[in-house]
C-alpha cells in the first residue's frame, strides 16, 4: 500500500479526464470509484466538480492535503467495497483502473448501480481490461476482463463520446512493468 499510494500521490490525472474535462461540460456532482490517491478526484475538484470519492482503503488525507479549503466543501470520501456499495444520482462517475477489480460474479449488479445513478445527459468516464491480451488475465481469475462488444454492450442507452483501445507497455500502480490492453471511453446517457 505504501509504494501504492508514494507513486499515485504524484501521479497526474488520466488522459481521460482530462479529455472529459476539456469538453467544457457544466460541472456538477460526480462520483470517483476506486478513487485511489485521488488523482482524478483532485482534479475534477479544482475544475469546480462536486466529488464523491470511493475507495477501499481509506485515502481520504491523501487527497485533502491537496485541496485548499474552499476545494474541500466540494469533496466528500467513502471507504468502502464494490459489494457494500450506494451511489447517489450524480451527473458523472469516473472509474479509471477500477472496476476491473470488482468480483467479476458481482459485476453486473455494480454495473446496474452505476447505470441508475447516471441522471439522463450525464456521463461516464472511464477504463476497462480487455479480454483479448491482458497479462494478467490467466493469474487475476477473479478480475473483470471484457470483449470490446461486451463494454460496448454495456453503454446501450448512452452515446459514446469517445472510446478508444489502447495496447501498451507500462507500470501498473505498484511501479510493476506489465502489457496493458484498455478501453477508454466517455459517454452520454441519453436514456
Amino acid at each position: 500500500m505504501k509504494n501504492f499510494i508514494k507513486i499515485q500521490k504524484i501521479a497526474l490525472p488520466h488522459e481521460n479526464v482530462k479529455e472529459f474535462i476539456s469538453l467544457n461540460i457544466k460541472s456538477g456532482k460526480a462520483i470517483d470509484l476506486g478513487c485511489g490517491a485521488g488523482r482524478d478526484s483532485i482534479f475534477l475538484i479544482k475544475n469546480n466538480w462536486n466529488v464523491t470519492s470511493i475507495d477501499l482503503k481509506n485515502t481520504q488525507s491523501f487527497i485533502t492535503e491537496k485541496l485548499s479549503i474552499e476545494e474541500l466543501k466540494r469533496f466528500k470520501f467513502i471507504q468502502t467495497s464494490f459489494e457494500n456499495l450506494n451511489l447517489e444520482k450524480n451527473n458523472l462517475v469516473v472509474a479509471n483502473y477500477s472496476l476491473p477489480f470488482c468480483k467479476k460474479d458481482f459485476f453486473p449488479i455494480l454495473w446496474n448501480k452505476i447505470n441508475s445513478s447516471i441522471q439522463k445527459n450525464r456521463l461516464f468516464c472511464g477504463e476497462f481490461f480487455w479480454r483479448k491480451r491482458f497479462s494478467w488475465k490467466s493469474i487475476k481469475k477473479e478480475m473483470v476482463f471484457l470483449t470490446k462488444k461486451e463494454v460496448l454492450d454495456l453503454f446501450k442507452g448512452f452515446e459514446i463520446l469517445k472510446f478508444k483501445e489502447i495496447e501498451k507497455d507500462g507500470k501498473t500502480a505498484l511501479g510493476i512493468l506489465k502489457h496493458w490492453h484498455i478501453f477508454e471511453i466517455i459517454a452520454k446517457k441519453i436514456i
